[in-house]
């Protein structure tokens, strides 16, 4: 450990002359200050000439006319969507769903999986996500074998992203189909319910990443009961819900990890009456559109956490009760979910929910920009069971963090910068992004990857796939598209 000329220990980076938005308890906003970072955590906040003076032999990162944030935190993404986005506009839920499922489950090899988790967390890293929650493939969930798994924690890894990943059972009927490719020659294979679950056991059992970037948690689809308000509910699979979630629970108790699924209409009621045992402080329920209010009283009970995703199609008609569980106390953080649809860029999620909640309450006074920015940081952190650890920008966190260009004509004067970031910034003015002490995007340019190969490579799967599944209808502009009010 390198020490000043005082005896103190030495700073490995400071991020100097920038305004701090720290999210703290305070939620202090400190003009022409510096953040110090050694070992990967933050060391000292301070005046920026006395930090640069203290530590002389810290690399510097110039955050003049800059913003420096904590970084954001998306609790609701895929590893398995990124490369096929916007396949499928215009198809309903259902539809979308039974595309990718086919997609993921049936059209992908082992280098597809490395390449989409590089390009999921290119995506997220650029508008200034620096931890991700994401199921391997959601629908198409592949865990048939250890391996897409393995291959997606080592291209998020490689990224520099910190994520947790979920792993579970795809939805039932079980067996279900998987397909395998070598050589560009496909084998088909089912598979059973107790595979995948065995295989969960592994990965689990497994020594964690070495670069404590990627952990992995347990996930379900969902709890499967009958409900009218889940798109996917179907007779068939309500048999097998206490069967997973007796499996999921086993898996959470021996290898001491969290659980994430979604949640709609009577889920949580149902998973509360008949004790599936799986609510609680280390789970995370997303969606959470179509609660009763007893619902929210049982999450609340609980200790249990939500992810919002105020831009998915599901919220179109269908209401989250964002306010009234945060007045009840429930952390509630931010997700993008599915790249399929939408960019991974929170800043357009923070305006989304502010707007959603003001017109559900036909209320501009709701849900504050502040509170919107506190979901997609701290709050995130809170649900995830890690605000000790990320989520603010305070002495002895981890140090992720990101910085805005203020010196633009949207974003400036430079004066009221939390609001003005969250009504008007985007992840497109993310500058600098750093996660755990090391600056993995500098001036927009990626540090740790080349990212225009992965971008090739990408491209290369994508007309494979295209291909593979004779996709090529999907890539036209649907009828509709141009020169009408709806498809």
């Amino acid at each position: 450990m390198t020490m000043t000329e005082t005896g103190e220990r030495q700073a490995d980076l400071i991020l100097t002359n920038g305004t701090i938005v720290t999210v703290d308890p305070e939620r202090r906003v400190l003009d022409r200050s510096s953040v110090a970072v050694a070992d990967g955590r933050i060391l000292e906040i301070g005046d920026a000439t006395e930090l640069q003076e203290k530590y002389k032999f810290a690399e510097i990162l110039d955050c003049a006319h800059k913003a420096i944030l904590p970084g954001l935190i998306d609790l609701h993404g895929y590893v398995g969507w990124s490369i096929m986005k916007s396949l499928g506009e215009g198809l309903d839920n259902a539809g979308i769903r039974d595309l990718y499922e086919r997609i993921l489950s049936q059209l992908t090899d082992e280098e597809w999986w490395l390449v989409e988790a590089q390009m999921c967390a290119l995506d997220r890293v650029k508008f200034g996500t620096t931890f991700m929650f994401s199921m391997i493939g959601g629908n198409g969930t592949r865990t048939d074998d250890p391996v897409f798994t393995r291959l997606a924690a080592r291209g998020l890894a490689q990224v520099g992203i910190r994520a947790r990943l979920g792993i579970g059972p795809a939805r039932p009927p079980w067996p279900r189909l998987y397909s395998r490719w070598h050589d560009g020659v496909k084998s088909d294979q089912e598979i059973a319910f107790e595979t995948v679950i065995d295989n969960c056991d592994k990965l689990l059992g497994e020594p964690r990443d070495p670069s404590g970037l990627v952990e992995y948690c347990t996930a379900l689809s969902r709890f499967g009961n009958r409900n009218v308000h889940d798109p996917v509910w179907s007779e068939d699979r309500e048999q097998w819900v206490h069967r997973q979630a007796e499996a999921i629970r086993h898996l959470m108790k021996k290898h001491n990890v969290p659980f994430w699924t979604h949640a709609y209409g009577n889920a949580v009621e149902y998973a509360y009456d008949e004790k599936l045992g799986l609510l609680g402080p280390d789970t995370i329920l997303s969606h959470c559109t179509d609660l009763p209010a007893r619902a929210i009283a049982i999450i609340k009970e609980t200790g249990t956490s939500v992810g919002h995703q105020p831009r998915i199609y599901r919220v179109i008609n269908h209401d989250c009760p964002v306010i009234e569980m945060l007045d009840a106390g429930i952390a509630v953080g931010l997700g993008t979910d599915t790249p399929a649809k939408n960019a991974a860029d929170l800043f357009l999620d923070m305006r989304a929910a502010m707007l959603l909640q003001r017109v559900r309450f036909r209320d501009a006074r709701v849900l504050p920009p502040g509170k919107a920015l506190e979901m997609a940081t701290i709050d995130g952190a809170r649900a995830l069971g890690l605000e000790q650890e990320i989520g603010s920008i305070e002495v002895g966190k981890k140090a992720d963090m990101i910085t805005i260009d203020l010196r633009q004509p949207h974003l400036y004067p430079p004066d009221m910068i939390p609001m003005r970031l969250v009504t008007n910034g985007s992840g497109n003015d993310v500058n600098d992004v750093v996660i755990g002490g090391r600056i993995v995007m500098r001036d927009r340019k990626m540090t740790t990857v080349d990212e225009g190969a992965i971008l090739d490579r990408a491209f290369g799967l994508y007309r494979q796939t295209i291909q593979r599944g004779s996709l090529q209808g999907m890539t036209k502009l649907r009828d509709g598209f141009w020169n009408a009010s709806r498809f």
